[in-house]
């Protein structure tokens, strides 16, 4: 019992890193795989890009409603136990997304496993936040690595994806995703058996989160707008940018290759921007990393407006790949900055609700997000109007970002 006890004393990275698996398994796999499965759905079920976009909405609302019960889970159980329930539930779904055609089933799947990312990554960041309190030197580098589980989420479904869907294919199913949803449940199953133990082992907080603790909104106010901004703007690239690319002439494994530098590089971002995690108590790093994400949106929208298929060159194509280890090495960084501008500004009693905050926040903007994108597209005829809209959001976000104060600074 007291190696147990001790465990995250001795291994807060191996902590972390278990920690990060939660994230892969719900946002990198259940959540961010869509954007590989849209345009063989879509193909497949003869949806819009208006659908298609809507199944992310519903995600997000989904998302939304888990951060609003939060509280209540917060009050009965352990954070852990929030963790590992969730976990649990996330795969369940993550299954029944492979069992239906109906377009109105699937959007209810996406929406539930919404609510269930939401408890992931809020207990988990909360679980995060405490470990780095207790390392104080390796704080952001702790967070990083907790937020890059996203990406290596990601990575594995860039992996696994098609080449489930693939098989499937071969062997004559009538839609093949349906096995492709199944393989990555099995994938998650074997990421929650390998993080069970370390994860078991947090179970002395530092404090007790005081669940309803208010905090200085007011004083926050554009922390958590650049959030909100960032929430609409991120995700229209994480729902159409495959399809986007598909577009302009990517096949095959150079689909892969794009998304999984989006992985690779969210996994580097814990290094990247940890220093500044660690030092910056402002909004200087949202607005960095919101600037960085407005350039990789423009990046493949630009290319797509201004040039067909046939007019494509290398260089372009270069581009497209610097646009994706641009966005990875920024996404995850958002969520970190706002984690670490609360534990830097707010008493470690209000980290929970600090976090949950920041989450409502982000959730609200990232249920418009996928919505407006596909109409614009759909109304426009090309996916890199959507996407140019999304960059313009993300400067906005950026430029509301630097303008958040420390709270100390605040009068």
């Amino acid at each position: 019992m007291r190696d147990s006890v001790d465990f995250p004393q001795k291994y807060p990275i191996l902590c972390a890193i278990a920690l990060a698996f939660g994230p892969a398994i719900a946002l990198g796999i259940s959540r961010f795989s869509y954007t590989l499965f849209l345009p063989l759905m879509r193909e497949d079920l003869h949806w819009s890009y208006f659908t298609s976009g809507n199944m992310n909405t519903g995600n997000a609302v989904g998302y939304f409603l888990g951060a609003l019960t939060c509280n209540s889970l917060f009050k009965r159980f352990k954070l852990t136990h929030v963790f590992f329930g969730s976990i649990v539930l996330t795969i369940l779904l993550i299954i029944a997304s492979g069992l239906f055609t109906s377009t109105p089933l699937f959007f209810m799947s996406r929406l539930l496993v919404g609510v269930t990312c939401t408890w992931v990554f809020v207990s988990g960041g909360a679980l995060a936040a405490q470990l780095g309190a207790r390392h104080p030197q390796q704080s952001g580098w702790i967070l990083g690595i907790f937020y890059g589980g996203v990406g290596f989420g990601i990575l594995l479904s860039s992996i696994f994806v098609n080449m489930f869907h693939e098989l499937a294919q071969s062997m004559g199913y009538e839609h093949p995703w349906q096995e492709a949803w199944w393989g990555l449940a099995l994938v998650s199953s074997f990421l929650g058996l390998l993080l069970y133990f370390p994860v078991r082992t947090l179970t002395q907080p530092i404090v007790i989160p005081k669940i309803g603790q208010s905090v200085p909104l007011g004083k926050m106010l554009p922390m958590n707008a650049s959030y909100f901004f960032y929430g609409l703007g991120h995700i229209g690239y994480m729902t159409f940018v495959i399809a986007l690319i598909r577009e302009i002439g990517f096949t095959g494994s150079s689909v892969d290759y794009f998304y999984g530098l989006v992985g690779i590089f969210m996994m580097l971002s814990s290094k990247i921007w940890s220093k500044l995690l660690d030092r910056r108590k402002d909004g200087f790093v949202l607005g960095s990393v919101a600037m960085v994400l407005a350039i990789a949106c423009f990046i493949p929208a630009m290319i797509s407006i201004f040039f067909s298929v046939e007019q494509m060159t290398s260089w372009q194509m270069m581009a497209i790949f610097v646009s994706a280890m641009l966005f990875g090495s920024s996404m995850v960084t958002a969520v970190s900055a706002t984690t670490a501008f609360v534990k830097h500004n707010l008493p470690p009693e209000d980290w929970v609700y600090g976090i949950r905050v920041f989450t409502i926040a982000f959730s609200v903007g990232q249920i418009f997000g996928p919505f407006i994108v596909g109409l614009i597209s759909d109304a426009s005829g090309s996916l890199g109007v959507g996407l140019l809209f999304s960059g313009l959001i993300m400067l906005i976000s950026s430029l509301i970002g630097y303008r958040q104060k420390s709270l100390a600074s605040v009068g």
